[in-house]
């Protein structure tokens, strides 16, 4: 019932409490490969690029040795940039695709 009262945008992007690293909804459904919950809050209109108190973005989070090893994460990839999630500079982009290489995502 929460997802349909107004300020839609404000729920999408809620973030945990700070001792949980005030991470967004879409940053905890990622990891977690809900392929429909990621689509659903991108279509409320989650911000691909909100960041935890770590500062680190959803998609650097998939980029991680951590979730290389729980399989291919290219579906969510593709689905956050798609919706707009960006990478901060060149550097940041080549180091996650040099890790994506090493585990053998590199399509």
């Amino acid at each position: 019932r929460w997802i349909n009262a107004n300020r839609t945008e404000d729920r999408v992007n809620a973030t945990t409490s700070v001792d949980k690293m005030r991470m967004p909804i879409l940053f905890l459904a990622t990891p977690s490969n809900h392929l429909m919950l990621m689509t659903l809050l991108l279509q409320l209109g989650a911000d691909a690029d909100l960041r935890n108190s770590s500062g680190f973005t959803t998609i650097q989070i998939l980029f991680s040795d951590a979730m290389f090893e729980r399989g291919d994460i290219s579906c969510r990839v593709g689905l956050l940039l798609g919706w707009g999630a960006t990478f901060i500079d060149g550097d940041e982009w080549r180091h996650s695709l040099s890790r994506a290489r090493k585990w053998g995502y590199h399509k």
